[in-house]
Formats: C-alpha cells, sequence, structure tokens
C-alpha cells in the first residue's frame, strides 16, 4: 500500500493524500453540495499540481450529496477513477442512482483496504 503523504481537515471532511490517489471521508451529518465539491477538489489540485490522481470517496459515515454535484464539478477529468467505500446496502443502493450522474464509472467496494488495492492495481497497469 502506498504510504499517506499528507491529511487535511476540512470542517465538512477529513481528506488523505497519497502519492497517485486521494481518500475523502465526509464527516457525519454534513452535506455536499456543487461549492463543497469543487472546494475538495480545488483542495486535491493543489496538492497534485496538473498530475492526474484517483479518488476513494469513504462513505461508511453517513451524509447527504447533491447528485447534481457530479454533473458540474469541472474538475472531473483530473480524476482517474472513483472508487466508493459503501458496505451498508442501503448506501450501496444511493451510490448506483448517484452513478447516473456521474461521467465516469462508480466502483464499489465493502472496505477501505480493497479499493486502496484496487485503485494502485488501475494506476499500474496505466504506469502512473
Amino acid at each position: 500500500m502506498e504510504t499517506l503523504v499528507q491529511q487535511i481537515k476540512l470542517d465538512f471532511a477529513i481528506i488523505d493524500l497519497y502519492d497517485t490517489y486521494v481518500v475523502c471521508k465526509v464527516i457525519s451529518g454534513e452535506s455536499l453540495d456543487i461549492d463543497r465539491v469543487v472546494l475538495l477538489h480545488k483542495t486535491y489540485r493543489a496538492h497534485y499540481g496538473d498530475k492526474k490522481y484517483g479518488y476513494i470517496f469513504d462513505r461508511t459515515s453517513s451524509f447527504t450529496i447533491n447528485p447534481i454535484a457530479y454533473m458540474k464539478c469541472p474538475y472531473y477529468p483530473d480524476v482517474t477513477a472513483f472508487a466508493i467505500v459503501a458496505p451498508n446496502p442501503v448506501v450501496r443502493k444511493t451510490v448506483l442512482f448517484e452513478e447516473t450522474f456521474s461521467k465516469m464509472p462508480l466502483c464499489i467496494f465493502d472496505t477501505l483496504w480493497d479499493a486502496q488495492a484496487w485503485m494502485e492495481n488501475f494506476h499500474q497497469s496505466l504506469s502512473l
């Protein structure tokens, strides 16, 4: 597994930055709208610069996201792949609905470890 490079705590999320991907966990009870999604991606861009990165969204906490944010965020071309950690069946169902708004497929995993292993293998296949 890659080593954690930096952790950033925002008022609504915790961001773990690795060499080739980010893990984002939104704090329970919060909600994500387009402004917060853009803020997250600006934070990632400040770290990665022009380098593309993978995005792991840890959905083990309970929060809401406006699915329109998937369509309106201008930073998705920076992302190589999306992995979602969603062990809860209700959250998985929600993620499958949200995927209809996403510009790219969302790969769903039960554990963060599985999502990280998949992302690292995916990036190795792209030679990132």
